[in-house]
């Protein structure tokens, strides 16, 4: 009786929680390791390349920045300028970023909803320091790549910019600067524990997927959780397919994002736009190995190799540390413990 109540799609997700936590028990190793794995990428990947670059998101929204960059090219652009510094700034900045950024703009009513979500389609780049990262190699090799990764979202970009305003014009709220700051570190903090519990619970997935399959290859790891690109050019992956697979950013990315816009996404338009822009950086890091640096690939591919295979710093695990201290004093959790304690 209950099952028939159940639509097909609730049926579907019963059934795969009930798999899936039969599999996180039988396979529990291996789930353990996967996590262990995927915290190792978060202290050497993600905090180092992420956690400042969401700071200043936060901070250019909170403190006007963005707006004051933009006042040159208003003539030109009017309204647009400033959304096409949050485009330029999130090819820059990292993945969440620009998520970020846009969502703080809606929170505060300058862009509507249907706005924010086409942005979005655009305002999607890993940023220099996730390729340092994962890819490697020198500023040169870096520029490089970024300009294959942003060339098709900027393209993306003026076509849903072309009749896009903003609903409002921003009005900062004159606080002082260690204020700004201040808010700017603990919204970071609060956006980077999100975005590490997120590939912790893909790592465990992946664990379980190792356990039933053997092996996952990297190329379909770097798909789930694009953190793991960094163990694809380490085996010597193609340099094409790392660039393609760093367009597409993997499903955790799509889930972060999701979660930080509050679901303001339709998953068909974007995955359709992710798999072309995908195509598009991949092809384009094709045509100028072969034709326009073909003498410089060798030293490129020897760089990335070395730098894939540097050794881990011990201060992404101390900003994590700091991170976290941020997070539990935002929402009073130290006040809270010492409140239980005095009862």
């Amino acid at each position: 009786m209950i099952m028939h109540s159940l639509k097909s799609y609730q049926i579907l997700l019963i059934s795969g929680m009930l798999m899936l936590f039969a599999g996180a028990v039988y396979f529990h190793q291996q789930a353990g390791q996967g996590i262990l794995n995927a915290g190792e990428r978060c202290i050497t990947v993600i905090l180092p390349s992420l956690y400042l670059f969401s700071i200043l998101a936060s901070f250019g929204v909170k403190s006007g920045f963005l707006e004051g960059l933009a006042k040159p090219f208003r003539r030109l652009g009017g309204n647009h300028a400033v959304l096409w510094m949050i485009v330029i700034f999130s090819q820059m900045g990292g993945y969440p970023v620009g998520a970020q950024l846009l969502h703080s703009m809606y929170q505060e009513g300058r862009i509507s909803a249907e706005q924010e979500e086409k942005l979005l389609y655009s305002c999607f780049g890993c940023g220099f320091g996730f390729l340092f990262a994962t890819v490697g190699g020198n500023i040169r090799t870096a520029l490089l790549l970024w300009m294959m990764l942003s060339l098709p979202n900027l393209l993306t970009a003026g076509i849903f910019l072309r009749r896009m305003n903003l609903v409002s014009d921003g009005n900062p709220e004159g606080k002082p600067f260690a204020v700004l700051l201040t808010e700017s570190v603990e919204n970071a903090a609060s956006a980077m524990l999100k975005i590490c519990g997120m590939i912790l619970a893909f790592g465990a997935f992946e664990g379980i997927l190792e356990g039933i399959t053997g092996r996952i290859p990297a190329v379909i790891g770097s798909i789930l959780e694009i953190s793991r690109l960094s163990d694809y050019m380490k085996s010597g992956g193609s340099l094409p397919m790392a660039v393609g697979l760093l367009s597409f950013g993997g499903l955790c990315v799509h889930c972060q994002i999701v979660a930080v816009s509050e679901n303001h996404l339709r998953w068909g338009r974007f995955w359709l736009c992710r798999i072309l822009t995908a195509v598009s950086s991949g092809l384009l890091c094709m045509v100028s190995m072969k034709f326009l640096f073909p003498e410089s690939v060798p030293v490129f591919l020897s760089e990335m190799q070395i730098s894939a295979h540097s050794s881990p710093s011990a201060v992404p695990a101390c900003c994590l540390a700091v991170m976290s201290v941020f997070v539990l004093k935002k929402y009073d959790f130290f006040d809270k413990i010492l409140t239980n304690c005095k009862k």
